[in-house]
């Protein structure tokens, strides 16, 4: 999944260092400054059109440009800081951004926190550390948890 927040900067990036302004290089890829400003807020990404000229314009690969290479660094006190609330959690729940979730599963919204909670009880996502989690847990979130293997937890929390 491509991180439109780290994509944007990356192309506000370049700009910059090409001592380009919005208007310039929003006219080399035919599209309005207010688009390319959508591109740097991490609020769209280029076409493929666009893509191909903004990597002939800063000389750069379109998995450069696309940040398909780098490495997935997340602040713990905020792990949405640079980067698309979708992309974290989709790299979560593909097991490529491990974290103790017991210290950062307040920072998820409930629709999150749920979807991150379904995939460990479906076993499509792996997390040894259940029962630190289960402290931080709300009461709808252990009532998922209520049957099945996590029972022993639940006995013990009451």
């Amino acid at each position: 999944m491509i991180d439109f927040v780290k994509v944007g900067k990356k192309i506000q990036e370049l700009r910059i260092q090409s001592n380009l302004s919005q208007d310039e290089l929003a006219d080399k890829l035919f599209i309005t400054r207010q688009g390319l400003s959508r591109y740097e807020h991490g609020q769209s990404v280029p076409s493929i059109d666009s893509l191909i000229t903004l990597s002939k314009v800063f000389n750069v690969s379109i998995d450069e440009l696309l940040c398909l290479d780098e490495d997935i660094v997340v602040d713990k006190d905020n792990i949405f800081l640079g980067h698309s609330r979708e992309y974290v959690i989709s790299n979560i729940l593909q097991g490529k951004l491990k974290l103790k979730f017991e210290d950062v599963f307040y920072q998820f919204s409930p629709s999150e926190r749920m979807r991150i909670l379904l995939a460990i009880k479906e076993g499509r996502l792996n997390y040894d550390n259940m029962e630190d989690l289960y402290k931080v847990l709300t009461s709808a979130e252990r009532y998922l948890f209520n049957g099945g293997k996590y029972r022993e937890i639940e006995k013990s929390h009451n």
